[in-house]
């Protein structure tokens, strides 16, 4: 049995390079490797679960900045454009690259990109990157590959924006002793090395990641009467040893872990941690036609999300927004107006702010105001209360 360890000893990081880049460079069809996570039908629900597990860690949210760390062909980086996240697809096989642009080109996303792909070169060492440049890090099936990670782990701290997050993939604590790794290692010096969290997450401590989680996995059927057990308090402790082996199990073949540099504060590109208070003096109103009605406002951010006032495309910049209805409450416009906030508002943060409308003619009218991160959502599709006024036009 090859030992990976020994493997890395004997082996240079420039060795391994060199397999990575034979390997996609001998590629005839590159189809299959640019078809992920849909090539081959036996591989697809388990990839599509670790990928969704994974994104969900990431609380990834639009315009955010993400380096696809061992992107390959740069399949989960065209995933993440769709998702409206800016990329960076970073590869130590300059082919498997090449591939990816062509990727790119070949099956542009639906929609309009935010910002065009990047692709990056790695050298193995060091990140051509500036320091605090990246929101997130996301890395599929790759961190096993690496051979020299305490270099790699302080390179990909140091491009981490504080409060980032790094999400990975990947196989279990003893995947160098599978046959299909073994092989890999034996014939082609192929680094396929064991992924043991407390090893790892010990070594990314000292590169400057503070907090480690992972996900929980099950890939376990329950029949209809388990089913029922699960909500029969005197009878659910039956299933418990066979949930919990099946966790066992499945862990012990698959990690889906994160590291935190800093402590995570979400912001308004993503729904998570939403939330607004707002107060208006009074509830009815009344103005000349052709005048502009000046109302005042106090508005906190009571959720968990820092709201932004700049943005990438304009996506997730926080704005006091109103909808207009007639006296009989039938909508005219679901976007009469939106303004501005004077800053960026942190979670707890109270702030005054004043707005002027002019409203279309004569009658009475109902507006209803709530806060709307742009190209996200309105705050009281998450959980929050509009604030109604009526508003006389004489």
């Amino acid at each position: 049995m090859i030992n990976p360890k020994e493997l890395i000893d004997k082996v240079t990081v420039e060795e391994f390079i060199e397999t990575a880049e034979k390997y996609y460079h001998v590629v005839s069809d590159p189809t299959p490797l640019m078809s992920k996570p849909f090539a081959f039908m036996h591989e697809a629900p388990e990839m599509l679960q670790n990928m969704g597990l994974l994104l969900s860690g990431l609380h990834l949210g639009k315009t955010m900045t993400v380096l696809d760390f061992g992107a390959g062909t740069c399949w989960l980086s065209r995933y993440l454009n769709q998702l409206q996240c800016r990329t960076i697809s970073c590869d130590v096989s300059e082919t498997a690259l090449e591939i990816g642009k062509d990727l790119f080109k070949k099956y542009p996303i639906i929609g309009n990109l935010v910002a065009e792909p990047v692709f990056l070169h790695f050298t193995g060492h060091q990140l051509e990157l500036p320091d605090k440049s990246i929101d997130r890090i996301v890395c599929f099936d790759a961190l096993h590959h690496i051979p020299n990670l305490a270099e790699v782990f302080r390179e990909l701290a140091r491009v981490l924006k504080n409060g980032g997050i790094a999400g990975f993939s990947e196989p279990g604590r003893n995947h160098s002793q599978t046959p299909q790794s073994q092989y890999e290692m034996k014939n082609h010096k192929a680094l396929e090395n064991d992924i043991n969290v407390d090893e790892i997450f010990s070594i990314a401590q000292k590169a400057g990641f503070t907090d480690f989680s992972c996900k929980v996995l099950c890939n376990m059927e329950l029949s209809l009467n388990q089913y029922d057990l699960l909500f029969k308090e005197e009878d659910k402790k039956v299933l418990k040893d066979d949930i919990w082996n099946n966790i066992h199990d499945t862990m012990f073949n698959r990690n889906i872990f994160f590291l935190y540099k800093g402590k995570f504060i979400p912001d308004s590109r993503s729904h998570i941690g939403l939330a607004h208070s707002i107060e208006i003096k009074k509830e009815n109103y009344s103005v000349k036609r052709g005048r502009k009605l000046k109302l005042s406002f106090k508005i906190s951010n009571t959720g968990e999300a820092k709201w932004l006032n700049t943005g990438l495309a304009n996506i997730g910049i926080v704005r006091l927004a109103s909808h207009l209805y007639d006296s009989d409450k039938n909508l005219i416009s679901v976007d009469f107006s939106r303004d501005d906030l004077p800053k960026s508002v942190m979670p707890g943060e109270t702030i005054s702010h004043k707005i002027f409308l002019e409203l279309p003619g004569r009658g009475s009218y109902r507006l209803v105001f709530d806060m709307v991160s742009d190209g996200v959502t309105w705050f009281e599709n998450v959980g929050s209360k509009p604030v109604y006024i009526t508003v006389h036009v004489t």
